[in-house]
């Protein structure tokens, strides 16, 4: 397939541009992006800032497949924007990963971080703003390295709970009159004056800029990045639309982010219901927790939150 890709200087959502397409009845295969929206949101109809600086993009799709198979599809999704930011950055290809259900991150581990964050005192607060220019000398620790440094830590008795993650993009996904509203967003250059800061505990957003894609004008890299998106997209939605998550699950779960890491299931009003060690994605797109007493979790991404 190939997508038909509008794009506009300012709207208050994609979102809203994709579900009045939908409503007029266009088929699937739209995309609409634009470079700023004034009413953005995200997962779970959370506000989504969207200044100049990121990839803002929706997708209209009308896929012919069981009820029971789309909560995969934002997991399809993720992959299809980790192998977009890969080919933008080959030194990611290993390193950007699918936070499930709905986010591209990547670990504070595999960074040299001096270039995108001052110490980590600026963590907490305080955090100073990075100029472009030093931005684009950030660069990604080879895994050895890492490794080296982590042995290091445990042996030293200094090893300490994992860090957030450095959220680069999420994924949004709406059944909108019999079809689906698939928003994405991708850090893309960092805008003026933004510290490199977040709430305690929150995930915090860093952008491909500092990440080594920071040659050309903003809305060039945006445009490239979109291209790369609708490229990806475009080869993996078929399959699944005709096999389902199953062909994807080996690579989800290979670049899969929270694999290994202790983590708490809550309902969506914060109450908690279970813990547990991250061991796979299920076929049908739910989260498999292993339990201290052995025994298996499934979480539903629409029923519950996962706190790492």
């Amino acid at each position: 397939m190939q997508f038909c890709v509008q794009s506009l200087e300012s709207v208050s959502s994609t979102n809203d541009v994709i579900k009045q397409a939908i409503e007029a009845g266009e088929p699937e295969g739209l995309a609409v992006r634009a470079l700023r929206q004034t009413a953005g949101y995200g997962r779970q109809g959370r506000a989504w800032e969207s200044p100049i600086g990121g990839l803002y993009q929706s997708f209209l799709l009308r896929p012919d497949v069981p009820f029971a198979q789309l909560p995969t599809l934002s997991l399809l999704v993720g992959l299809a924007v980790r192998r977009a930011v890969a080919s933008l950055v080959p030194a990611l290809a290993d390193r950007a990963q699918v936070k499930w259900p709905n986010d591209l991150v990547v670990a504070w581990e595999v960074l040299a971080m001096s270039a995108v964050v001052e110490d980590d005192a600026a963590v907490g607060g305080g955090a100073t703003a990075v100029a472009a220019e030093d931005a684009c000398e950030a660069s990604i620790a080879p895994a050895a390295q890492v490794g080296e440094a982590d042995a290091a830590a445990s042996a030293a008795g200094t090893a300490s709970a994992p860090r957030p993650f450095l959220k680069l993009g999420g994924i949004s996904t709406e059944v909108h009159a019999k079809a689906l509203c698939v928003g994405v967003g991708i850090n893309v250059a960092r805008p003026d004056g933004q510290l490199h800061d977040a709430p305690a505990g929150k995930n915090i957003p860093v952008y491909l800029d500092e990440l080594g894609f920071c040659e050309g004008p903003v809305k060039q890299r945006i445009a490239a990045v979109s291209e790369a998106l609708c490229d990806q997209l475009a080869q993996l939605y078929p399959r699944w639309c005709a096999e389902g998550f199953a062909p994807f699950q080996a690579e989800f779960d290979h670049h899969a982010a929270l694999t290994g890491r202790f983590v708490r299931m809550e309902d969506l009003s914060g109450n908690a219901l279970a813990a547990g060690t991250v061991v796979r994605t299920a076929a049908d797109g739910r989260l498999v927790l292993r339990a201290a007493d052995g025994s298996e979790i499934f979480a539903n991404s629409g029923e519950a939150h996962i706190r790492s």
